[in-house]
């Protein structure tokens, strides 16, 4: 009886896998931005440095990631990719929602894998203290900067 069941275990994990693989993420535009990593400093948080990236004359930071399941139809379009230390990772992309016209979030990406890994979605710092809609499937990590 042991048996059966981790090797049930087992076939349900898999599936889970194969699973969470199966977004198809849109291609990478020929005209993709290149995101550089930017820095802000919070001084009303003795300090505290996030990461930045900018579109469309907005500054974005990091805010959350995947609270329920993100389909292939909520994502939009992908934008462009990014680019640390003068190297090209052209995996690890941007993307719009369709659910958030207005683009306050943000959602990165990196799609080389045959398992998709956890997307990370950035929120436009202008749109802090507002209340704006965030589409279901993001979870807030609880940055201090978005309390």
């Amino acid at each position: 009886m042991k048996s059966s069941t981790g090797i049930l275990v087992v076939v349900i994990w898999v599936l889970v896998l194969v699973g969470c693989g199966q977004i198809k993420h849109p291609e990478l535009p020929h005209d993709a931005i290149v995101f550089e990593m930017g820095e802000y400093t919070d001084k009303e948080d003795d300090d505290a440095m996030y990461g930045t990236i900018a579109y469309e004359g907005r500054t974005y930071m990091p805010y959350g990631t995947i609270g329920k399941t993100l389909r292939e139809k909520d994502i939009d379009v992908c934008i462009g990719y990014f680019v640390q230390d003068g190297k090209k990772d052209t995996d690890r992309r941007i993307f719009t929602l369709v659910d958030d016209t207005e683009h306050n979030y943000l959602m990165d990406c990196y799609v080389a894998s045959d398992v998709m890994k956890q997307p990370m979605f950035w929120r436009a710092i202008d749109t802090k203290g507002k209340e704006i809609d965030t589409p279901e499937f993001i979870d807030s990590l609880e940055y201090s900067y978005w309390k």
